[in-house]
């Protein structure tokens, strides 16, 4: 298994939008599930951070291939995808992709 994690800078203002991507996922739950099966994502997690008055959205991904889950998700063939890319791209601040330097991922057992 590979794991990813990073930063996604927001642009100020844009809490509302955040609320509403997570109130969409979440009610469309197996759609978005149905999209981790077809990425063999093991685990998708997002978190909200405030770092010093700037907010961010932190994500971590589990999967058998990280390059494989981009891949497959910008081909857009869920509509829950299109819709996740669509609002990141009108509330991600400029150069805000942080990428996190993998480091240790401790699966409770063996994968």
């Amino acid at each position: 298994m590979e794991y990813a994690s990073g930063l996604i800078k927001l642009k100020p203002g844009t809490e509302d939008k955040v609320e509403e991507w997570k109130d969409t996922i979440s009610s469309r739950l197996n759609e978005a599930a149905a999209t981790l099966q077809n990425e063999e994502v093991q685990i998708e997690s997002w978190f909200k951070v405030d770092i010093e008055g700037s907010k961010y959205l932190l994500w971590y991904l589990r999967a058998k291939s990280i390059k494989r889950v981009f891949e497959i998700s910008m081909k857009l063939e869920h509509p829950i995808d299109k819709f996740h890319y669509e609002l990141m791209a009108t509330i991600t601040a400029g150069n805000g992709n942080i990428l996190a330097e993998p480091l240790i991922d401790i699966p409770r057992t063996k994968t």
